[in-house]
């Protein structure tokens, strides 16, 4: 059947009704990629602010709290088993609080600040560890031993002055009365500056070598549980204008002080450090070992 011819008329509405439709499609498309545009700003900015948000919380967040028997920064060792002197843990938001060590039974307070790849740690440690424990263990001292990190530069990336910090941390924590050989285990293994150090592998070696054979130990070193603990007491002793060392005029290791007073003799004269000692023993205990003799 033929189709019926439209008029003039016919035809313009007819063109003006598919302009209508067409506006009226080209207007939702308009609507829906605005929308979609908008959204995908939004998310964008939501994201943005995300991971802005993220960025200030790392930065800000407080350190995580310190391990346990090093409430001071560091952990204090007596008696003829270089005992730790129990203390808890630094909060995670919280400072260091000093020891009490009056009523230790002792003459001699010593204290000091180690970095375990600081190769003047490690000769301070060479001449004056056998002293050291002997006074310990008959009761004439307690020893303070402060972890520190300021020698990561010098270890090709790895970290392992913070790494070893940590270490002996975790054995503070799960293992504190075997602290005294992790310490020295890490001195006689101790890696050249501008080597790569120890693996964490390596430091669960030697330390099961030495009689810690802790899984919690092991695991807190892989872990590195005290990481943000070995930074943050770290800064405080580098920016503590008491450890400050007048003569170079930087905090620097080791520091080593006994009963308050500073060592400034050679770290590896033990005969000197020793001098040093028995010149802050009250009269009576020097007369009496010299009576004893």
């Amino acid at each position: 059947m033929p189709q019926e011819r439209l008029t003039k008329d016919q035809r313009r509405e007819a063109a003006r009704e598919a302009a209508r439709i067409a506006r009226a499609k080209q207007k939702r498309r308009d609507t829906i990629n605005s929308v979609l545009v908008r959204g995908g700003v939004t998310l964008g900015i939501v994201a943005v602010v995300a991971i802005v948000g993220l960025v200030i919380f790392n930065s800000v967040k407080p350190a995580g709290p310190g391990p346990l028997n090093m409430a001071s920064d560091g952990i204090v060792l007596v008696g003829e088993e270089l005992e730790a002197v129990p203390t808890t843990s630094i909060p995670a938001d919280g400072e260091p609080t000093a020891t009490d060590t009056s009523d230790l039974g002792v003459d001699l307070n010593i204290v000091m600040y180690v970095d375990y790849l600081c190769p003047v740690c490690g000769a301070f440690e060479e001449a004056n560890a056998e002293l050291i424990e002997t006074l310990v263990t008959t009761g004439q001292a307690s020893i303070e031993i402060h972890p520190v990190s300021i020698l990561d530069r010098a270890s090709s990336g790895t970290r392992y002055s913070s790494r070893a910090a940590n270490a002996v941390a975790c054995v503070a924590e799960n293992e504190p009365d075997s602290f005294w050989d992790a310490h020295a285990t890490l001195f006689a293994n101790q890696p050249d500056e501008g080597t790569s150090g120890l693996s964490n592998s390596e430091i669960i070696g030697l330390f099961e070598g030495a009689g810690i054979t802790s899984e919690a130990v092991a695991s807190c070193i892989n872990d590195e549980s005290f990481k943000s603990w070995v930074t943050a007491a770290s800064d405080r002793a580098t920016s503590d204008p008491e450890l400050v060392n007048p003569a170079s005029g930087y905090f620097g290791t080791p520091t080593v002080f006994a009963n308050g007073e500073r060592y400034t003799g050679s770290v590896s004269d033990v005969s000197e450090f020793a001098t040093f000692l028995a010149g802050l023993l009250p009269a009576e205990t020097e007369t009496e070992t010299e009576t004893t003799e």
